[in-house]
């Protein structure tokens, strides 16, 4: 069957929904598809009853479109209109264009029902101004708490610093009144030892206090940094239980250490380490009014065990979860008295996991409070072995030796520094001399000969860095009383030195202290820095005393007799080359330097000699420029004897 064209394009005329409206302003006329009218469900007879089906912004739409047809509508333009069905709406995509009939200008429009797909646009642009709006209630929400969270930190905040106010003012003053009363006592001869045990007693807990603030700012800033070394496991005890022992025996109570331990040598950051047990010991004290506190130390061959065991007043069940906390103080009837930032279990906690170990705590109102911390570590080599000791008994001053006989040198641009670490050493019968700056201490160490030497690490013109490398530099001849080189400083971490502009390098100095340093600081320092450097030079000299046995008891071949004072020569010019490429970081030249000065050595059988060069050429770096130079020291020593 063939359809007809003209029933085709009737049938598609009626099928169709379309409108189309006469421009002419003398001819107006409407005309709409059944199939339209079927979909609005109205007859659609002119214009105004056509618009009168619409919503409200699709009747202003339309009439703005037509009224305006001749510059508005373009070829194909599409508008979205919406017709009143009953209580709900139709709504059609309707595609615009222009034509002409019998001259007269006429818009019509093919549409297309979208009912379903704006519905469910609308249900989306819902949805997603729901979506908004509970995003800026979840923001709303979060920045309440973020504003409460800052305002309890303010709130704590500001608590601290009243506390520290009142807990840095309050020794000051007393401190002030303290010295007022001591002149008065002695222009009248009267005894002064119990103000200046207070006074002593004050400095220490003031101390304590400045020592956590500094902390606790270096982890606010993620600026703490570890700095692992060997340490002996028993003279870190003697240190920490001098370090406490005021606070201790001003309250009239014990501290007992006992050390269990399968070696005494080992390998982490003893300043942290130190300051980890200090702060729970002094907290320890604190909370202690009756009985001591109980301090036992473990060791083996993967970690540290710190144990501190009060008969305090304990701590209840409902606060444990909140003494690690900064800012926290618990209320105690004993500790009002003495120093407390509420920092120092916090500090603890910070220490503990950035050297990744752990720390439990027990604790029964009215019994005590124990302490365990787990710190990993390894053991480590120190130049003498010894084995550790139990010590169980009251702290009280050490017996040690208060006559060294030392020549020391001073360099701080600090004239105060100066003066006080001064006295501590003319205490100990040492001869001591100042210099105001680096380049000074340079100048004086070049002229006169010391077994010590402190340098403050920021001074004016050479830095204390700068004059340790210099004098490690120098050949052992030039420097043979030397014993140690240590470092003062009032910054607690290189980068705090860093933001100077000075490059750290720790690794160079024999012990690196920060200001202010005791006097048992410092008695300790020279007594174990002299046994150090005695058993070195003890074993250096018997050495060399084999070596030169050696070395007259065997046979240079004779063909090479003639050469020695062109060996000696040759390698003197090699060494020297040696340490300018040692303190220039040249690992490369270095090694090239090492094989040549052993080649040279092995030619002329210099065992001991090619011994030394070769642990030079195993060394993985040359960071550690002490031990380097101590061991190029050696060679040279056997090169003078060969003379």
């Amino acid at each position: 069957m063939v359809l007809d064209k003209e029933f085709l394009g009737q049938l598609l005329l009626e099928k169709s929904l379309w409108w189309c409206f006469s421009l002419s302003e003398t001819q107006k006329g409407f005309q709409a598809s059944k199939a339209l009218e079927e979909k609005i469900g109205t007859k659609i007879t002119d214009y105004e009853t056509f618009l009168s089906c619409l919503v409200p912004e699709s009747r202003n739409q339309v009439v703005y479109k037509l009224d305006n047809a001749g510059r508005q509508i373009k070829k194909g333009e599409r508008i979205l209109i919406g017709f009143k069905v009953g209580d709900q709406i139709t709504w059609l995509i309707n595609e615009l264009n222009l034509t002409e009939k019998k001259g007269v200008p006429v818009a019509y429009s093919t549409c297309l029902e979208v009912s379903e797909m704006h519905e469910l646009e609308e249900k989306l642009i819902e949805s997603h101004s729901q979506l908004i709006i509970d995003q800026l209630q979840a923001k709303e929400e979060m920045a309440k708490k973020e504003t409460e969270l800052l305002q309890q930190q303010y709130s704590e905040q500001t608590q601290f610093l009243a506390m520290l106010s009142h807990e840095l003012r309050s020794p000051l003053m007393g401190m002030n009144s303290l010295i007022s009363i001591i002149k008065d006592r002695s222009l009248k001869r009267e005894p002064i030892s119990g103000q200046l045990k207070v006074m002593r007693l004050t400095i220490d807990q003031l101390n304590f206090l400045i020592n956590d603030i500094l902390t606790f700012s270096q982890t606010e800033f993620n600026r703490i940094q570890l700095n692992p070394t060997v340490f002996a496991l028993d003279e870190m005890a003697d240190y920490v239980s001098h370090l406490t022992k005021s606070i201790a025996s001003e309250k009239g109570i014990f501290v007992s250490f006992s050390l269990n331990s399968q070696t005494n040598c080992f390998y982490g950051d003893l300043v942290r380490i130190s300051q980890v047990l200090v702060n729970l010991i002094v907290n320890a004290i604190k909370f202690t009014e009756f009985g001591g506190v109980f301090v036992e130390i473990k060791g083996s061959d993967k970690q540290l065990e710190l144990h501190i065991s009060d008969s305090g007043e304990g701590i209840a069940e409902a606060e444990l979860g909140s003494i690690f906390k900064p800012f926290k103080q618990l209320e105690s009837k004993g500790s009002m008295q003495y120093i407390g930032s509420g920092l120092g279990l916090a500090i603890v906690k910070t220490l503990v996991d950035l050297m990744g170990g752990t720390i439990e705590v027990e604790s029964t109102k009215g019994v005590g409070t124990s302490f365990i911390v787990k710190l990993p570590t390894k053991p480590g080599t120190c130049a003498q072995v010894k084995k550790p000791k139990t010590v169980t008994e009251p702290i009280a001053d050490l017996p040690r030796s208060r006559t060294c006989n030392f020549h020391v040198l001073i360099a701080d641009d600090s004239v105060i520094n100066r003066e006080v670490l001064e006295t501590f050493l003319h205490q100990l019968n040492c001869t001591v001399d100042q210099a105001q700056d680096g380049t000074q201490a340079w100048e004086k160490f070049q002229q006169g000969s010391y077994d010590f030497v402190f340098l403050d690490i920021q001074m004016p013109g050479l830095d204390g860095i700068q004059v340790c490398q210099k004098i490690r530099a120098l050949p052992v001849n030039q420097k043979k009383k030397l014993k140690g080189i240590f470092a003062l400083t009032a910054a607690h971490t290189e980068a705090e030195v860093e933001l100077e502009g000075i490059k750290v390098d720790k690794s160079i100095f024999d012990e690196w202290l920060e200001k202010p340093a005791s006097q048992d600081k410092i008695i300790h320092l020279l007594e174990c820095t002299q046994h150090a450097s005695n058993e070195v030079e003890k074993e250096n000299e018997q050495a060399l005393d084999i070596e030169m046995t050696d070395h007259f008891s065997q046979t240079i071949p004779e063909e090479l007799k003639h050469l020695i004072p062109k060996f000696i020569e040759n390698t003197a010019d090699e060494i020297k080359h040696l340490r300018n490429e040692i303190e220039a970081d040249n690992e490369k030249e270095v090694r090239k330097i090492l094989h040549r000065l052993k080649g040279n050595m092995m030619l002329f059988n210099l065992d001991y000699m090619v011994q030394i060069v070769k642990k030079l050429e195993q060394l993985d770096n040359y960071d550690d420029k002490s031990n380097v130079y101590c061991m190029v020291g050696q060679v040279e020593k056997i090169l003078n004897g060969l003379y």
